[in-house]
C-alpha cells in the first residue's frame, strides 16, 4: 500500500483459532483509534488501536471464560484482515476476518 493508513473503519465479523476451538467476535471500529469487541453477550473497548500502513493492532481484555489480555494485530487487504491474536503464556492465534458494513 501506499504510505496512507488502511481503514478499518466499519464492522469485522473475526474468528480466531484457539485450542477451544474457533472463537467467533464482532469488532466494530468507530474510527482510527477506538473501537468494541461484541462476543456472546460481552462488549468490552478495544485498547491502545493503531493503525500504519496495511497494519492495525488493538488489545482487548477478555474476562469470560477467563481473564485475559488479547494483543492483535492484522494486515488489512480491502474488506479482509488477517493475522494473530497474542494471549500471553497461551500463545498465539491467527486470526481472520471479512468486514460486513462501513
Amino acid at each position: 500500500m501506499s504510505g496512507e493508513d488502511t481503514s478499518i473503519v466499519g464492522s469485522w465479523d473475526v474468528s480466531i483459532d484457539t485450542p477451544m476451538g474457533a472463537q467467533v467476535v464482532s469488532l466494530e471500529f468507530a474510527d482510527q483509534h477506538s473501537g468494541v469487541a461484541r462476543f456472546g453477550n460481552q462488549s468490552v473497548e478495544l485498547q491502545n488501536v493503531s493503525v500504519s500502513g496495511d497494519t492495525a493492532t488493538c488489545s482487548v481484555a477478555v474476562t469470560e471464560p477467563m481473564s485475559i489480555t488479547l494483543r492483535c494485530r492484522v494486515q488489512v487487504v480491502g474488506d479482509e484482515l488477517s493475522g494473530v491474536a497474542g494471549a500471553g503464556f497461551f500463545g498465539r492465534f491467527a486470526m481472520t476476518g471479512r468486514r460486513t458494513s462501513q
